[in-house]
């Protein structure tokens, strides 16, 4: 048997993770995520995103424009206060003293809207006169010059000597009746656009380096651009240095206006500029429909969105907010949450590097961007690194993750034009490269199986019935099964009932890239992997491998894949969906990712129409695989998609079987469970880890282990789970008929994977679990003291062995510490060493207070359960508890290294104390005795000093017997912050035959990197055959 990917099968020495194939998946107030991360990050004042809100003020303003104006001044009077900068531009006015060329000026400059600002700036939006500043003529082009000029501090072209210009010491007003003390106002502020009337160079209002730039472009109508000016805009861009091909558009009546290029251009520069654009009362024929696709266009070449709306106040204020939410979510930085990995075949690892990717979506709605991509390990001279397909270097050390440049395999070699409607990425060297698909580089939907995907119409879909107990079997999820009913979809009628199964399984029946083709597979087919852990089985041999690699998505979907470089298997081409499965727990969720309306909600985004709603997740959770002869069998969890197991029959890589399913429907409730015994488990975020143990068919058959998983409470601040928590169980299945063979009852949630330790031949001896209470429990044979041998499952016993979560095990903290990843084990001179760090990475930000104030640490904690009095020896330093706790453990507080004599003084381990709200992210896992593990620290809104706002990532290699730093420092800094992916090591056969160690996660250079770990003085990679738990 082949036990795919997880846990030891035999000694763990110093080598804690060895495996045949590498697959790397690359990865928030009472609901909180490790998304928070990503969408939740409040600015401060040098990162409040800089709005520029351009507003057509030519005649076709007069119907829309009390509405409008009011909309506006609603608008910015609920902005909440210091988190934008805001200035508005029009169009420029003749006569009365303005002089010099047209185009547009700056009304009021861009500043920080704090509760004074923002009194004024409604003032001035609400003196706007309909007559008095009305601009002579439309110049959407020349208005986005400006917008580049005035935020690049360059040299205005319209916008100075013009009356109304927000310069220092303007003395004049609109001329409107009580309006001249509302502009007066404005200019009277810091921060003007330009120093004087006839200034030559605008003031940078880009005032910290880490902010985000957009504009708002509000449009009255089709105020097209006259030939000269359409001349003159197209000249100013190609001096600048911008592209001034013509973006197609359809209908074709805008193409020549070359406001879509300009605003390309500006999202390409340096300053990152999104555009979002607002379509009032939309003409529909003659020249309309040609200025609405211009519209378009300039939001889709930037990643912003266009709004379509009525000259109705709440429309304009609804869309006005709505961007206003989308700008406040971009403003955030992404990166990767985890590094799932699994392997497949005995001995060395394949040179396969599979990275799950995702991208949250720039408006915080639901639909996000994801990928599967491949790599490989080779060598750089005599340094091993991550290289793409092309056998380039694929990591960019300044920002930690794949270089711009980096083709993964499974991408096209030749550019084509597939993402022209949404050009993306600078990879300078491959001119166009931004319309096409290849190189891929670090933009996730490009390239890789997302492009393979799009590139076909037929799939293979799998459901089963949407009847828990009668989920037996596999059905086609299509619009020909009845068992998938309007009402399970939340469609109003048969009709939208098709149009969302159709859309589930890739249609773009919303033509997302307005090709007017529907029929085809969307852009956004793929979903993102966010957490999902993939398994790999090969299906042929080490020299002819048909790898098909199984992972989630949330998209809803488990996926099977072709994961070979370049060889077909079947049929189906390299990264090829070979087929995949869409669980009834998903169905009502479609409709939220296809409509994508409804944002989600994250701290200080909790509220709204829609009110936000929290992420919607599929098959999330880990994958696990038993490979048996010719028999192969994989594991499904869901994570936060749901309270279910699922196992799967894919002997044959084509077809299929459901073999069993096993938990509960309904996140909310139990009704429905598969059986009473199993109404206690959460959602399933703990693997199902495969075993053999003597004591069940005479260790014939294999068995799994699995936390209990996680529920809710965990995610209050502090949690609210009291005795009443899901999830705070161990369970021991049957793996071939999901049969509940043991429980045994945690005192909390059981996320992490439980770690197994197996004699010379594979059985098992000890597992060991975390929970996040911070407790440590030893599952033992008959007695707490001795191994499980031949012990039957039923009369297996659970010893809680430590209580780390507080610093006094007998009194209970408001916030404890907490233990996501199940320990690392190093069998030591016959001890057990476990080693495992706290943190609550559900809570990465420093909103969640009582969880940034847990002192959280890494323990190393010996175990000797053949010593009977190994626990009850600390009776007396633990408050009368027979376990391990903090008083047993030496403090290691300080950047020095501790003596073998303090060692000595505390042989049940030692804490090594971090930083204030510093929290462990990562698995721990040790290799030639040095074991790593990242942690995470949130930004400081108050910290002006970090563009960072994934906060602060650190990775340590410290040696597993003294905590003494790899490096002399114990810890590097992440290039990119954020939530860094587990470590994963092992030997892996490069492409020029050579094996050579490798470690994946101990750079600083960035988590997918990897470097070649140094043996001590002697060490050599263990003859035994080994399997290792590779965690989140």
């Amino acid at each position: 048997m082949t036990v795919l990917p997880n846990h030891p099968q035999s000694k763990k020495r110093y080598w804690s993770r060895l495996l045949p194939l590498l697959l790397l998946i690359f990865q928030h107030p009472g609901w909180a995520e490790d998304i928070d991360l990503f969408v939740g990050t409040p600015p401060n004042a040098t990162s409040a995103p800089n709005v520029l809100i351009i507003l057509d003020n030519t005649a076709n303003w007069n119907t829309p424009f009390s509405n409008e104006i009011d909309a506006l001044s609603s608008v910015i009077s609920a902005l909440e206060a210091d988190q934008f900068r805001v200035g508005l531009m029009l169009f420029t006015e003749t006569g009365k003293d303005n002089k010099g060329n047209d185009g547009a000026y700056v009304r009021a400059a861009i500043r920080l809207l704090d509760a004074n600002t923002k009194l004024k700036y409604q003032a001035l939006v609400d003196s706007l006169d309909v007559g008095e500043d009305k601009g002579n003529a439309g110049k959407a082009g020349k208005a986005m010059q400006e917008a580049y000029l005035y935020f690049s501090a360059g040299t205005p072209y319209a916008g100075n000597q013009k009356v109304k210009t927000d310069y220092a010491g303007n003395p004049t007003g609109t001329g409107a009746s009580g309006s001249r003390d509302a502009s007066a106002d404005i200019y009277a502020l810091a921060g003007n656009a330009l120093p004087s009337k006839n200034a030559t160079q605008y003031a940078n209002p880009v005032v910290g380096g880490c902010a985000k730039n957009f504009v708002i472009y509000i449009s009255n109508g089709a105020a097209q651009d006259s030939n000269n000016d359409i001349t003159q805009a197209t000249a100013a861009l190609r001096a600048v240095g911008g592209d001034t091909s013509a973006i197609p558009i359809s209908p074709s009546g805008s193409q020549d206006n070359v406001a879509d290029e300009w605003a390309r251009f500006m999202k390409k520069s340096d300053l990152g500029i999104t555009v979002y654009t607002v379509d009032v009362n939309k003409v529909t024929n003659g020249q309309g429909p040609g200025w609405t696709a211009l519209l378009k266009s300039m939001a889709n070449v930037t990643s912003g969105t266009y709004f379509d709306v009525t000259s109705n106040g709440s429309e304009i204020a609804n869309a006005l907010n709505s961007i206003f939410s989308k700008i406040q979510a971009t403003n955030s930085v992404f990166a990767s949450v985890s590094l799932p990995v699994s392997v497949n075949t005995q001995g060395t690892f394949l040179n396969q590097v599979f990275v799950g990717m995702f991208r949250p979506d720039q408006n915080g709605l639901p639909r996000w961007a994801g990928n599967l991509k491949q790599y490989r390990l080779g060598l750089a001279g005599d340094v091993l690194r991550l290289q793409d397909a092309k056998g380039d270097g694929a990591i960019n050390s300044n920002t930690g993750f794949i270089d711009e440049c980096a083709r993964s395999f499974w991408t096209p070699e030749e550019l084509d034009t597939y993402w022209a409607f949404r050009p993306q990425g600078a990879c300078l060297t491959v001119p166009d490269s931004d319309k096409s698909n290849t190189p891929d580089g670090n933009i996730v939907e490009k390239g890789a199986q997302a492009y393979v995907l799009r590139s076909g119409t037929a799939r293979m879909v799998k459901t089963c019935s949407p009847d828990f107990d009668n989920c037996n079997g596999l059905t086609e999820f299509a619009i020909s099964n009845n068992a998938i009913s309007a009402s399970l979809l939340g469609a109003a009628d048969a009709a939208e009932r098709d149009q969302l199964i159709n859309w589930a399984r890739g249609q773009d029946n919303r033509d997302e890239n307005t090709n007017e083709n529907t029929t085809e597979m969307r852009p956004s087919v793929h979903g993102d992997v966010v957490h999902s852990r993939p398994v790999a089985i090969n299906y042929g041999t080490d020299t002819s491998p048909q790898i098909v690699v199984f992972y989630g998505g949330n998209d809803g979907l488990l996926h099977a894949v072709n994961g070979n470089r370049s060889e077909a298997i079947g049929g189906f081409a390299a990264g090829r969906e070979i087929w995949s499965f869409m669980p009834p727990e998903f169905y009502p969720n479609i409709k939220r990712l296809r409509d994508n309306t409804v944002s989600i909600a994250f701290p200080g985004h909790t509220t709204g129409d829609p009110t936000p709603q929290p992420k919607p997740y599929g098959i999330d959770g880990t994958i696990t695989a038993i490979r048996d002869g010719s028999d192969s069998t994989v594991f499904a969890t869901m994570r936060r998609g749901g309270r279910v197991l699922y196992a799967f029959d894919v002997s044959t890589f084509n077809d299929p079987e459901l073999k069993w399913k096993i938990g509960c429907p309904n996140l909310g409730n139990d009704d429905d469970c598969s059986s009473e015994d199993i109404e206690e488990i959460g959602q399933t975020w703990s693997s199902a880890v495969p075993a053999r143990a003597r004591g069940h068919q005479n260790g014939d058959e294999p068995i799994l282990l699995m936390g209990g998983g996680y529920d809710n409470c965990e995610d209050a601040d502090p949690n609210t789970c009291g005795s009443a928590g899901k999830g705070d169980a161990i369970y021991v299945l049957d793996a071939e008929s999901g049969d509940l063979l043991k429980s045994f009852d945690t005192l909390r949630g059981v996320v992490g994977d439980i770690s197994l330790l197996n004699d010379s031949s594979g059985m098992l001896t000890y597992a060991y679990a975390a929970d996040l209470g911070g407790n440590l429990y030893r599952i033992s044979g008959a007695t707490a003291n001795t191994p499980i041998g031949d012990t039957p499952p039923g009369s297996w016993s659970i010893t809680r062995i430590a209580s780390l979560g507080c610093d006094t095990p007998t009194v209970d903290c408001s916030a404890n510490r907490k233990f996501f990843f199940g320990p690392d084990i190093v069998v030591d001179n016959g001890d057990i060493i476990l080693l495992v760090g706290s943190g609550d990475r559900e809570k990465p930000l420093l909103s969640y207070d009582d969880a940034a104030g847990v002192a959280n640490r890494f323990f190393m904690v010996r175990d000797r359960p053949n010593v009977t009095t190994w626990l009850a020896d600390e009776d007396g330093a633990c408050g009368g508890a027979s376990l391990i706790c903090m008083a047993s453990l030496l403090d290691i507080n300080s950047s020095a290294t501790p003596t073998a004599a303090q060692l000595s003084s505390a042989p049940k381990g030692w804490s090594l104390a971090l930083a204030s709200t510093e929290q462990v992210v990562t698995a721990g896992l040790t290799v030639f005795g040095n074991v790593t593990f990242s942690t995470h620290q949130p930004r400081d809104p108050n910290d002006t000093s970090s563009c960072s706002g994934l906060g602060t990532a650190q990775v340590y290699n410290v040696n597993f017997r003294n905590a003494e730093g790899t490096n002399t420092d114990r810890f590097q800094v992440i290039a990119g912050g954020g939530l860094p992916p587990s470590p994963v090591a092992g030997m892996v056969k490069l492409d020029n035959g050579v094996t050579v160690p490798f470690i994946i996660g101990a750079s600083g250079d960035s988590p997918l990197e990897s470097t070649t770990p140094e043996p001590p003085p002697g060490q050599t990679q263990p003859k035994a055959r080994v399997y290792w738990n590779i965690e989140q």
